[in-house]
């Protein structure tokens, strides 16, 4: 199965010359001779031979102190879905590597480069794992392109699940720094270095995530330790920032919410001799709000602690329940024949509650 030709064009419109260092250890440089070959476009032409299998060696084409420079480009064609509840993420991605092996070099090939059949362990090939991968699935098989300075290029394009952790506090006006990691599986940075191609990530347009905003990538490379790794490994960094769009929460859960506190409120109004009436409305603004609590406590995982939509709840929780507090209250004092007392608390009610709503709301949003 061949690559879209898209994908290719992307891939190799991406050569350009930008090196990134970050990081505690940071990031090695590699020779600018070496760059202008892992930087060059990316021209794949048929009736370009490819290298002869007795060339294939296994032994990694650097000698042993010089380590081998591997670029990484990465690019989201789609981003499908983010779990809020798994702290998950679902992207159609690019992921393309590229290395110089001198001993595949063959001037032959002019300015194009070879589509070869991928190589088993008969030539060696850096071996990169991601972080935090939940599931993969590959589209077709990687393209293996070799020009005719022996830089080979490593093409894939995955459907990836990447797990990551969220913090929710500000929920739903949360932003979140989603992080997608590539290590070097088994070399160490004395052996393989990674090398972030120039014009960096690119994310499509069209994308079928609904509800986020979706910022610009950006990526940095830096050397690092492993847990539960012997020495210090290269590692590629992905970020790509989401946004929430909180209007769909505004108008599904925010304004059904005020209602369901609207209608409390009323029990301020009912007239002391409809007592019944007062602790309906009461019980039903109670219940239905505890429904909607429920409702929203099922798209958010587990987490133990109040996120902002949690304290507008809570807050409005406590309103309700006052209202049903107030239509009890109500029932004692008619018992009591104390009318008196009951215009006091509705006069005073009638003003204190929508003061109350606004605290509760400025609480919860704002501060």
């Amino acid at each position: 199965m061949t690559c879209p030709a898209d994908g290719l064009r992307r891939f190799g419109l991406c050569a350009g010359l930008a090196l990134v260092t970050c990081g505690a250890l940071g990031a090695r440089e590699a020779p600018q001779e070496l760059l202008r070959y892992l930087e060059a476009p990316v021209n794949p032409r048929s009736g370009v031979p490819c290298p002869p299998r007795e060339r294939y060696s296994p032994i990694r084409p650097d000698p042993a102190g010089v380590p081998t420079v591997v670029a990484l480009y990465s690019a989201f064609q789609d981003i499908s879905r983010l779990n809020d509840v798994e702290q998950t993420m679902t992207a159609d991605m690019y992921i393309g590597m590229r290395w110089r092996d001198p001993r595949l070099a063959d001037p032959a090939r002019g300015a194009g480069s070879a589509d070869c059949p991928v190589p088993g362990r008969e030539l060696w090939m850096p071996l990169v794992e991601p972080e935090n991968l939940r599931s993969r699935q590959q589209f077709y098989e990687p393209r293996f392109l070799v020009d005719a300075n022996g830089t080979i290029t490593l093409l894939r394009r995955v459907l990836a699940e990447v797990a990551n952790p969220l913090d929710l506090h500000e929920f739903p006006f949360d932003r979140h720094q989603f992080r997608i990691t590539l290590w070097s599986a088994v070399s160490t940075v004395d052996e393989l270095v990674f090398h972030p191609l120039s014009r960096g990530p690119s994310v499509n347009r069209t994308r079928s995530l609904l509800g986020w905003g979706v910022g610009a990538p950006s990526v940095s490379v830096r050397e690092s330790e492993r847990t539960g790794r012997m020495g210090v490994y290269s590692r590629y960094d992905l970020v790509i920032e989401l946004t929430r769009d909180w209007g769909y929460y505004a108008w599904k859960l925010g304004v059904p919410l005020l209602l369901i506190v609207m209608m409390a409120y009323t029990v301020y109004y009912i007239p002391p001799a409809s007592v019944a009436q007062q602790v309906g409305v009461g019980m039903t603004s109670m219940l239905t709000l505890v429904a909607y609590m429920l409702a929203l406590g099922g798209s958010l995982p587990k987490i133990s602690y109040l996120t902002r939509a949690d304290r507008l709840f809570v807050g409005c929780a406590l309103l309700v329940f006052l209202g049903l507090l107030k239509a009890i209250l109500t029932t004692v004092l008619v018992q009591r024949d104390a009318k008196d007392v009951i215009r006091r608390v509705d006069r005073l009610g009638r003003w204190v509650y929508p003061a109350a709503l606004m605290v509760v709301i400025l609480v919860a949003l704002v501060l």
